[in-house]
């Protein structure tokens, strides 16, 4: 669905953001980040998955931020990003496993399923990607 229809809906909200909202976002994303790679170390795959999504979630934030939205659901965050990156390869692919990952998660929190060591090891991997993409593209934006 097109941002305006999510907008209609009350999926995502027009705003004014500021950079605090970004840069905030972004710190958030790093924590869950790091958390993440904590989990791992006490072999907590599930809890470290989580946390992997909530970084990338939070980065994500950070992008939608930029363009002054604000979201009221994870599927039309991921939605909106797509419109707005769609000639952004690194960004578009790393949604689309965001939105995996964010049915995996739910199921995870929702459904009391676990999650393998190597599931949550690409997570992680995957997160500290998509962090790494999106900060150099709020970078660029900015300037």
């Amino acid at each position: 669905m097109k941002i305006d229809g999510l907008v209609k809906k009350g999926l995502l909200i027009r705003s004014c953001s500021n950079a605090q909202e970004t840069e905030g976002s972004m710190a958030i994303a790093e924590r869950f980040l790091e958390k993440a790679r904590g989990n791992m170390k006490m072999e907590y795959h599930d809890i470290a998955f989580s946390l992997a999504y909530q970084a990338m979630f939070h980065a994500a934030r950070a992008l939608l931020f930029r363009h002054n939205l604000k979201e009221r659901s994870h599927a039309a965050l991921i939605s909106a990003l797509k419109e707005l990156y769609c000639k952004e390869p690194q960004i578009t692919s790393a949604l689309e496993t965001m939105d995996g990952y964010r049915i995996t998660r739910h199921g995870i929190q929702y459904g009391g399923f676990g999650c393998g060591k190597e599931d949550a090891e690409e997570a992680i991997k995957d997160a500290e990607g998509f962090i790494g993409a999106a900060d150099k593209k709020l970078a660029r934006e900015e300037s």
